[in-house]
């Protein structure tokens, strides 16, 4: 009964699919978890050496809201790489997590019945926060083919309600990575439509087979209506640090810290001189887990693949694969869930990331090479005991 305290629209809200796959699969035996984005590296031992020094150094105490100023000057420089001038003492905020950077976001931006444009599929976030928020999240279909933007489906979902538009490059889930062009085209719906821009670029030191990274503030016109949102977790393994930071125009910083003020107060302290540490290098470490990323990308897409049935393209980015199982199963919560029964594999249906995610599965490439073996093979034996 006690619930009833609660707000409505949360008793409407399912919690996250991924977190509640996690909690029920930590105590299972022989189960292969293949849920969660958590890169299975250990963080870099400078990262974690500057964390035990600060701390011994009574870097216990408060910090300033928008976090130290050494952090936000090593995010101004380090975006510099992607062509982007950042103003570290009015255009950063460092937050604990990305996620709570886009809450923080989306807090300060959202009005009831403001409409904000999703991609589909995208991160499973997006949709709740808006919904909780007040705000309508208004999806807009990727291509079928390669999961790229569609400006004339995004054009289609624009009305007078609109304000936000949110891009996650790479995908999450689809290893997408969006063009300067398809940048630019959104831009000029941007600008046309004065719409907010949220670019969530967690994954962009995640690049595979040549391409260029692009980030959305680099777009001529976009850096004063975008907000550019970016963890630590994955380029630097460091997810249960919880440490983020977002990109904004100053007159948004403003607004944004006063909600950061008095939900957070302050990111950690030591956490942020450890992130100080993962930015200014050595770089090394993230240039390894890269190469192994893009080896078990190599290896895993090809194994898939060769299973009849699954079609598994290769992701331009970031560390997820998302084969395509329709042969198998018209179901991919089905899907997952005889596999998890029959096989003990579990990883997270498509549908999960919005309704054209369906007939995919999302597979994070964050175990070892054995272990994704191990998986395949499951996987191609529930598959040909299933496929019809």
């Amino acid at each position: 009964m006690s619930e009833r305290w609660a707000r409505g629209i949360l008793r409407e809200m399912e919690p996250s699919l991924i977190r509640r796959l996690a909690a029920a699969l930590m105590m299972l035996k022989d189960v292969i978890v293949l849920a969660g984005g958590d890169p299975d590296f250990p963080t870099p031992s400078h990262i974690v050496e500057a964390a035990v020094k600060a701390l011994k150094e009574g870097v216990t105490h408060y910090t300033p809201t928008q976090g130290i100023p050494q952090l936000r000057e090593a995010i101004a420089a380090y975006y510099k790489k992607f062509g982007v001038e950042v103003d570290p003492e009015k255009e950063v905020i460092v937050t604990p997590g990305s996620q709570q950077a886009l809450y923080l976001t989306l807090a300060c931006t959202v009005e009831p019945g403001d409409e904000v444009l999703i991609p589909d599929p995208s991160y499973l976030v997006y949709v709740p926060t808006v919904r909780f928020l007040g705000g309508k999240p208004v999806r807009f279909a990727l291509k079928a083919e390669g999961f790229h933007l569609d400006l004339e489906e995004i054009k289609a979902r624009i009305t007078d309600r609109s304000k936000i538009l949110i891009l996650c490059s790479p995908n999450n889930p689809t290893g997408t990575v969006f063009t300067e062009e398809e940048l630019k085209g959104v831009a000029e719906l941007a600008e046309e439509h004065d719409l907010l821009v949220i670019s969530d670029e967690i994954y962009s030191e995640f690049v595979w087979d040549g391409r260029r990274y692009v980030s959305m503030a680099s777009i001529p016109g976009m850096k004063e209506r975008t907000v550019v949102v970016v963890s630590f977790s994955k380029t630097f393994a460091m997810t249960g640090w919880r440490l983020g930071y977002l990109i904004a125009p100053g007159g948004l910083v403003e607004q944004m810290l006063k909600i950061q003020g008095n939900m957070v107060l302050c990111p950690t302290a030591h956490v942020q001189v450890a992130g100080v540490a993962a930015l200014t290098g050595p770089w090394e470490p993230i240039k390894k887990m890269a190469e192994e990323y893009n080896r078990r990308r190599e290896y895993l897409v090809k194994r898939l693949n060769e299973i009849e049935g699954i079609n598994c393209p290769k992701p331009e980015g970031a560390f997820y694969l998302f084969p395509d199982i329709s042969e198998v199963s018209k179901s991919s919560v089905e899907f997952c869930e005889g596999l998890m029964k029959e096989k003990r594999v579990a990883i997270v249906p498509g549908s999960a990331f919005g309704p054209h995610g369906e007939g995919h599965v999302r597979i994070p490439l964050v175990k070892p090479i054995e272990v994704l073996e191990e998986a395949a093979n499951r996987i191609e034996a529930y598959v040909k005991e299933h496929r019809a």
